[in-house]
């Protein structure tokens, strides 16, 4: 009898420790909207994030992993950060001129202002040009669903993730991937490829053109005085 008041005990006390008591941790009462903007190649993720007063104890960021058929300019995003308007962190390489399909993936970290319970940020993102392909048409870009990171006070018994703690990317902190509600669908955007059915005319044309060009160069400096 007491050894299975002791195992019940235990398995209380393993219980308790397991999942944090603090009511503010359990729930941070997070929503997040998304729309995108513009149309085109040149796009922008408008994000609202709404909190509520319990969790202004965490810090908040949101991470996106970008996919090889869109990408953040990182120059776009140094401009926005020095001018207040973000604090954004892009890690991976980004090659802004690599077609989708040589291109590579990278992540992106949006931080969130603190003690605010609606914040809007707008990310801008650009989709890459894609592989020709028989009869053209159009190809798809999926915009990953982003995630919620925060760092509070106790933990969330939530996945930790490793990544930057701040802008300066110098230290790296335990993140908890916490649960929102998504105001979104899932997002599906379409650009248009070359069509392989005009490649042989527009290989001739080329051909063509670059040699009138020669033709005309030499022509030109065979009558110029030297």
């Amino acid at each position: 009898m007491v050894w299975r008041f002791i195992f019940a005990s235990i398995l209380t006390v393993h219980a308790a420790v397991k999942s944090p008591s603090d009511p503010r941790c359990k729930n941070l009462n997070i929503s997040l909207t998304q729309k995108i903007d513009n149309e085109g190649f040149h796009r922008e993720l408008n994000w609202l994030l709404e909190r509520s007063v319990n969790s202004f104890q965490c810090k908040l960021a949101i991470r996106l992993d970008v996919g090889q058929e869109m990408f953040i300019n990182p120059d776009q995003i140094a401009d926005l950060n020095r001018l207040g308007h973000l604090s954004v962190l892009i890690a991976g390489d980004v090659d802004v001129e690599a077609p989708a399909h040589v291109a590579t993936e990278h992540t992106v970290y949006v931080f969130v202002p603190p003690f605010k319970e609606k914040v809007s940020l707008k990310v801008p993102f650009h989709l890459r040009y894609q592989r020709a392909q028989i009869s053209g048409g159009f190809g798809k870009v999926v915009v990953n669903k982003p995630s919620v990171l925060a760092i509070c006070p106790h933990s969330c018994g939530k996945i930790e993730v490793k990544a930057p703690c701040d802008l300066t990317n110098k230290v790296t902190c335990g993140w908890n991937n916490v649960s929102y509600q998504a105001l979104f669908d899932e997002v599906e955007l379409l650009v248009p490829v070359g069509d392989l059915d005009d490649y042989p005319l527009v290989s001739i044309v080329t051909l063509l053109l670059g040699c009138a060009g020669c033709i005309y160069t030499l022509s030109v400096l065979s009558t110029t005085p030297l």
